[in-house]
C-alpha cells in the first residue's frame, strides 16, 4: 500500500496505534488533527502524527508497535532514518507520521506540556493546548485555522481560571 491507497485514519485506527504503542513502552506524543480532536475541536484529519524521540532505541520500539497495523509495512522502516531526524511517512492500511520536528519542536521541547487524555480506556499522551500552538508556527495552509482555534482555546482556558 501507498499513500494514494491508504485509507483516512479513524479513531479506532487511532485507539489501535496508541494501545500498541502504550504496550510497547514507546516514548511518544500525539500532535496533529487528533490531537486537537482529543481536546474537543472538530478538526478533520486523515493521518496519525506522533512526535518522538530521535533515536534508534525508540525507532525498535515504534516499529514493533506499528507492525499491530494490518500490512506490516513497519517492517521496512530502516532503524537508521531515526538518526537522520526527517518525518517518516509510514503507508499501512492507514498513514502514520513518524515526526521528531513539528515547526522547530522535538519530543524533548515539548514534554514540560505533555498530558494524559483517556479515550475509552485507552491513555493517550499527546500536549496541552499550548504545546499544539507551538507545533502550528509553519504557515502549510491547515496550520492557520489550528492556529485560530488554538489560541481562542488557550484564551477561553485563561477566562475560566
Amino acid at each position: 500500500m501507498d499513500e494514494l491507497t491508504s485509507r483516512p485514519a479513524t479513531v479506532e485506527d487511532l485507539k489501535k496505534v496508541i494501545k500498541s504503542l502504550n504496550d510497547n513502552k514507546v516514548d511518544y506524543l500525539l500532535i496533529g488533527g487528533y490531537a486537537i480532536q482529543a481536546h474537543g475541536y472538530i478538526r478533520t484529519t486523515t493521518d496519525i502524527d506522533i512526535l518522538v524521540p530521535a533515536d534508534k532505541t525508540t525507532g525498535e520500539k515504534v516499529i514493533k508497535a506499528l507492525l499491530v497495523l494490518p500490512d506490516k509495512h513497519a517492517k521496512n522502516i530502516d532503524l537508521s532514518w531515526f538518526e537522520e531526524k526527517d518525518t517518516i511517512r509510514l503507508a499501512d492500511e492507514v498513514v502514520v507520521d513518524i515526526m521528531f520536528n513539528a515547526c522547530g519542536e522535538t519530543y524533548d521541547s515539548l514534554k514540560k506540556y505533555a498530558e494524559t487524555i483517556e479515550l475509552d480506556g485507552i491513555n493517550i499522551r499527546t500536549v496541552n493546548l499550548e504545546g499544539l500552538l507551538l507545533t502550528k508556527k509553519g504557515f502549510r495552509n491547515k496550520d492557520i485555522p489550528d492556529r485560530l482555534v488554538l489560541k481562542k482555546a488557550l484564551e477561553e482556558q485563561q477566562k475560566k481560571k
